[in-house]
């Protein structure tokens, strides 16, 4: 198995290891797909509010917000705010996992999970770890790690919540069907992770699987290695602390939601969220919202205030990732290479 990848003590690869792996440096011709890819979204997150609007009176939805309970409102800000310096921590954990402990390089990248929405916030975090020493390798697994763990917990936190005493949970009758659905992939994902010594040696005979080889060893590596623990109690905690969230932008609005229909409502809009079809998820959240809340007896303008506050106190949440990106000297290290080169022609 250790014929695949690179060498353990200098943390490198092969030069077709690295071709098929690593991050190659943005190019001015995607200019064109992002811009598509963005109407696109935008279209989408547009579509989503004009059929919304179609079912709620609007004056009701601006007479209500006076009402709000705006302290807390601003409870359910800091605990996203909390969240920041938490998920670099679990950030900073896997980095170290895989074998890069400069801490100048996770400590300057904490808040970036919060700062760009989706791929984005991605590519935005590896750059700045290449930018202050560390490998394209190295860079690009981590964040697909840490995206990885967020998303894997969230499934797995769905299945369990969908199981508890809840009104919500019926899902407009789709129940089993999530269940299933979820139920199968935490299985899929824990049988996979444990058959990784098993698996990587099939996958790397062939040239283009080679690569998710290399990823599944380091996966396995990081979540299964003395790290591990701490990466998914991270994990978990942070989810935890966004249920509560939801719970505070409800009371915020008056509606007394019990703990497991919050825990509800944060898989329904957290996994909406992670859905790259709008933008960070707006309008097709408030859509899936008043969709659900409508049967549990909240009236669609209700409904429609409490998926915007929990958008907007997101977003206030993240503003102290923005003012780091803004003041922080991202001096490049003297080691690192911003733009990883494989030669093709060999002397």
């Amino acid at each position: 198995m250790d014929t695949i990848y690179r060498d353990r003590d200098n943390d490198r690869m092969s030069p077709g290891e690295a071709s098929n792996f690593q991050t190659p440096c943005p190019s001015r011709g995607g200019g064109r797909e992002k811009i598509a890819i963005f109407a696109a979204k935008l279209f989408v997150t547009g579509g989503c509010f004009w059929y919304v609007s179609r079912q709620i009176d609007l004056s009701q939805v601006f007479s209500t917000i006076p009402l709000l309970d705006f302290r807390w409102a601003g409870f359910a800000t800091l605990l996203i705010m909390l969240e920041i310096p938490f998920g670099g921590l679990r950030w900073r954990n896997i980095v170290n996992s895989l074998g890069e402990s400069d801490k100048r390089m996770t400590r300057a990248a904490l808040f970036f999970a919060q700062v760009l929405p989706n791929v984005a916030g991605e590519g935005v975090r590896a750059w700045l770890l290449v930018r202050l020493g560390s490998n394209w390798r190295t860079a690009v697994t981590s964040v697909v790690i840490d995206r990885g763990v967020g998303v894997g917990l969230l499934i797995v936190l769905g299945f369990v919540v969908l199981l508890l005493p809840s009104g919500l949970t019926a899902l407009g009758g789709y129940r089993d069907v999530v269940l299933v659905v979820y139920g199968a992939l935490t299985l899929a994902g824990v049988l996979g992770l444990l058959l990784v010594p098993k698996i990587v040696p099939l996958l790397a005979r062939w040239r283009y699987s080679r690569w998710v080889a290399v990823l599944a060893e380091d996966v396995h590596r990081v979540l299964l290695g003395s790290k591990g623990p701490v990466v998914l109690s991270i994990g978990c905690l942070i989810h935890a602390l966004t249920i509560v969230a939801v719970w505070s932008v409800g009371r915020a609005q008056g509606l007394a939601l019990p703990v497991p229909d919050a825990a509800v409502l944060f898989t329904v809009m957290i996994g909406v969220i992670i859905v790259p079809i709008s933008i960070s998820g707006w309008g097709l959240r408030e859509l899936a919202v008043v969709s659900l809340l409508a049967t549990h007896g909240v009236t669609p303008e209700r409904a429609l205030l409490f998926s915007v506050c929990f958008g907007l106190v997101f977003a206030v949440g993240s503003l102290p990732g923005a003012l780091v990106w803004l003041l922080y000297p991202f001096a490049p290290a003297r080691s690192s290479k911003h733009c990883p080169r494989v030669d093709t022609h060999p002397s």
